[in-house]
């Protein structure tokens, strides 16, 4: 099979033309593009766990518990006493299937400066190497729509805020785009992260059940004028005692010591912001404990901050969310690393070869080189463990 550039592969078969992604290629879809490139800080730093299918199409969570209290004074004779135990957790969750399927005509070429690198006459619309290789490019551009669609699927399929904005109208995008949206968004079994995490906020779970006083925010501009340092420690208060101790201590990933995560909207990440500023031009040592309980030097990665030793990253997921629906989203929360799954079975295509994305140029008069798109994977999303995360949050809507 012939390779065009970025692993795309362009086969003749006796419907048409044919061009492929091979799997390296598709998997972008969870490692560089619907995650990395959206909220490619969080990632970096270990939130989101990847679990790929099984044949039975189910993503399953296994966790252990940590025995408690399990020492006692020595026994004499032949006393055996156990205490205690290590219990494992299994949650499982479902998964569900998506597809894309899109078609481009080549009168997006024609008449501009690239037709001229098209053959003469009615060949115009025959596949030369130009036209592979601006298709190369388009196939990365329709990658990138399927990652970013990806994404809001995976953080907020099945919220109930959608459908209530499409009952009220409240959404903010034009009507063909919010339809589209609605459509990918609530045609599925599946619920996203966030829409579980608001679910078990609804069903006033301890640790997510926490509030935002809408004292603590303005309405009008949607800012956070609430005290912030109040905000996180009011957080690792009410975090589990194994959350807390994580918090206190870290934890080993490959060797490499690893604290939770603080997750907070971009209006809590500006307060944030904002109170180190004020503090670094007062108080240097004071600023340099604040990030990280010791006096030292700071590289950051940009929109990650440090607090306690905690990397505090804003949130993109919810203001990509509000921008679509018309809601305001102020949310703050303490994650394990790893809490956050993404099922996904990209990793086992193996139709055509290990394919993914699949573009076939129609050789039909009618078609004139019409190309037709399509390519489908199975997801799911999943907490690992409800006791390693603890959320605040407030969610306003007109």
């Amino acid at each position: 099979m012939p390779m065009i550039e970025g692993g795309f592969g362009l086969t003749a078969t006796d419907a048409g033309r044919r061009i492929t992604v091979q799997t390296e290629s598709a998997l972008t879809i969870f490692e560089n593009i619907s995650v990395v490139q959206t909220d490619q800080y969080a990632r970096a730093l270990g939130l989101y766990g990847d679990v790929v299918l099984g044949s039975d199409l189910k993503g399953r969570f296994g966790s252990f518990n940590t025995p408690k209290h399990v020492l006692s004074n020595r026994k004499n004779g032949c006393t055996w006493n156990p205490k205690g135990g290590v219990r494992l957790n299994i949650d499982e969750f479902p998964t569900c299937a998506e597809e894309y399927d899109g078609e481009q005509c080549l009168d997006t070429f024609l008449g501009t400066c690239f037709e001229r690198l098209f053959g003469p006459g009615h060949t115009v619309r025959d596949m030369t190497p130009a036209l592979e290789d601006l298709l190369a490019q388009m196939m990365v551009k329709v990658y990138q729509g399927i990652g970013n669609s990806f994404f809001d699927l995976y953080h907020y399929a099945n919220h109930p805020l959608i459908t209530q904005a499409n009952n009220e109208g409240f959404y903010r995008v034009g009507v063909p785009e919010w339809e589209d949206y609605v459509d990918q968004m609530l045609s599925v079994e599946c619920g996203g992260v966030i829409t579980q995490l608001d679910a078990l906020a609804a069903k006033n779970e301890p640790y997510y059940n926490l509030d935002i006083p809408e004292s603590d925010l303005n309405i009008t501009t949607g800012a956070y004028t609430g005290d912030v340092i109040a905000l996180f420690e009011m957080l690792k208060a009410e975090a589990s005692s194994d959350l807390q101790t994580m918090i206190d201590t870290g934890m080993s990933i490959n060797g490499a010591p690893r604290f939770p995560i603080i997750l907070v909207t971009k209006d809590i990440f500006k307060a944030y912001k904002d109170w180190i500023t004020a503090k670094a031009g007062t108080n240097e040592l004071a600023y340099r404990y604040t990030l990280e309980t010791a006096d030292g030097t700071t590289r950051l990665m940009r929109n990650v901050l440090l607090y306690d030793n905690m990397p505090v990253v804003r949130w993109d997921a919810p203001a990509r969310f509000d921008a679509i629906t018309g809601a305001q989203s102020h949310r703050a929360g303490i994650f394990s690393p790893g809490v956050f799954g993404i099922l996904h079975d990209v990793a086992d295509l193996r139709q055509w070869e290990g394919m993914g994305l699949i573009l076939e140029q129609s050789q039909m008069l009618k078609d004139k080189g019409k190309i037709y798109m399509t390519t489908g994977f199975r997801w799911g999303a999943g907490i690992a463990n409800t006791d390693f995360g603890v959320m605040a949050s407030n969610i306003l809507h007109p």
